[in-house]
């Protein structure tokens, strides 16, 4: 029998795969270095089947006592990140694991938090430019009513940055510059179902194409020369 490889006893131990999440954000959620490496051992075992593996063996596996790794359970478990848990065997009897979603859920709350703050960071940005924008184009400081305005506008309406900027783009095309012309554009995209800033440039763009097409078409009878005359003739004559 020939003799296994290196190569082949590595690729035979299988792989331990775990999400970049965990390994950049480990710290965030409570945890240290030697529990997120402890968290590995139990997960090698876990994941090929073995849901209570040997403590003796893991203890050796990290070069470490038994006593250590229960206290590092024991801390994970106050810090919620391990609980235990129960499980039925085939033969009906009950045993003991290590259930490790405390830690999972951890990771995806602390996901979702970093993710509401980076939303809200962009909505408090983008108001901010609306704001600006608008002063700079009406070459004033906003007063407290259009403040509030603008503030309904966002808030109670719904109304994206995006679209607000868009309605003050028309409102300086049209040389209408204020909040009632806005108003009403911003209520006519809205009644059309206009939210995003693709769907309202692509509805100008067809309103301009239209209006491109009715042009051509005057210009066309215009220029379209007349028939010849014909002559009317009185009944009688």
């Amino acid at each position: 029998m020939t003799e296994e490889t290196p190569l082949q006893r590595y690729v035979r131990a299988g792989q331990t795969t775990i999400s970049n999440l965990l390994v950049h954000r480990y710290k965030q959620i409570g945890m240290t270095t030697a529990q997120l490496v402890l968290y590995l051992q139990f997960k090698s075992y876990q994941d090929r089947g073995t849901m209570n593996p040997d403590v003796r063996v893991i203890a050796k596996n990290l070069g470490t006592s038994e006593n250590q790794v229960f206290n590092q359970l024991h801390q994970m478990m106050t810090n919620k990140l391990v609980k235990q848990g129960m499980r039925k065997l085939p033969d009906g009897k009950e045993d003991a694991i290590y259930d490790f979603t405390p830690l999972l859920n951890k990771l995806a709350l602390l996901e979702d938090q970093a993710t509401a703050a980076a939303q809200e960071e962009e909505t408090q940005n983008n108001r901010q430019q609306v704001f600006a924008k608008l002063e700079s184009e009406f070459g004033r400081t906003l007063s407290s009513m259009e403040l509030q305005i603008v503030n309904d506008w966002l808030n109670k309406d719904n109304y994206s940055a995006a679209m607000i900027e868009l309605a003050l783009r028309q409102a300086v095309m049209n040389s209408a510059l204020n909040l009632k012309y806005m108003e009403r554009i911003l209520q006519s995209w809205d009644h059309q179902g206009l939210r995003t800033k693709h769907d309202i440039e692509e509805h100008e763009r067809q309103f301009e194409n239209r209006r491109e097409g009715q042009n051509d078409s005057r210009r066309e009878d215009q220029s379209r020369p007349a028939g010849p005359k014909i002559p009317i003739y009185k009944l009688g004559e």
